[in-house]
């Protein structure tokens, strides 16, 4: 099924919650670990520019009309011009870089930088950051974090980067972030290695059923 393109693509980001950011040592195993994710209903996937030849990979990806393609630890405006030139949607990077920030807008893609302070999250919506990433998640305080956070700073958008696992996914949810970024507990390294693609797809699998379920209860 391919995505509503009627919609924003942050509308649909924080629709479907879930994304998958994607860091293998090869282009062939992050192509096919973001297909098996792409099999199991994941709609949005970010592959990080640490994996080799990112780019090709991105741009292979960006034909699937089920999926919405993102780039992810983008520290320069050059890997993000890559990026934006192979067909990504969106920018993610662990940093707040307003030059990045700022031209990743002017390009017309969405720009979703990370912070992990209070001066660094203000500083990134006000550089134009459309979602603030709060990395690493758990390191910096978790749920607890985001609910002070929220006190001085109600209208920003938050993905929530780390700690999301099958367990505890209905706390995520109930706390009605923007979207989850997500990595290891769908990409886990032994399914990797193993070059299990359908494993892979079944996590994904599950995690997607959760959010729909919870998305469908609010409905």
């Amino acid at each position: 099924m391919s995505i509503d393109k009627g919609m924003t693509l942050i509308s649909r980001i924080e629709k479907y919650k879930l994304m998958v950011a994607v860091r293998t040592d090869t282009p062939e195993k992050a192509y096919k670990s973001a297909e098996a994710c792409i099999e199991g209903g994941v709609r949005f996937i970010e592959i990080t520019f640490t994996v080799p030849e990112a780019e090709g990979v991105i741009k292979k990806l960006s034909k699937d009309k089920r999926v919405a393609i993102g780039a992810g630890t983008v520290l320069s405006i050059r890997d993000a011009k890559k990026a934006l030139k192979a067909g990504a949607e969106y920018i993610v990077s662990p940093n707040v870089d307003e030059k990045v920030i700022k031209f990743t807008k002017k390009e017309g893609a969405v720009s979703i930088p990370g912070a992990c302070t209070p001066s660094e999250i203000y500083n990134a919506h006000s550089a134009g950051g459309d979602i603030i990433k709060l990395f690493p998640f758990v390191q910096m305080g978790g749920l607890d974090f985001l609910k002070e956070i929220r006190g001085p700073l109600p209208f920003i958008k938050y993905m929530l980067a780390g700690g999301l696992n099958l367990d505890n996914i209905q706390k995520y949810l109930a706390v009605q972030p923007s979207c989850f970024l997500v990595s290891s507990s769908i990409m886990k390294r032994e399914l990797v290695m193993a070059e299990d693609w359908a494993g892979i797809t079944a996590i994904a699998k599950k995690f997607v059923e959760k959010i729909n379920k919870h998305i469908a209860n609010l409905s």
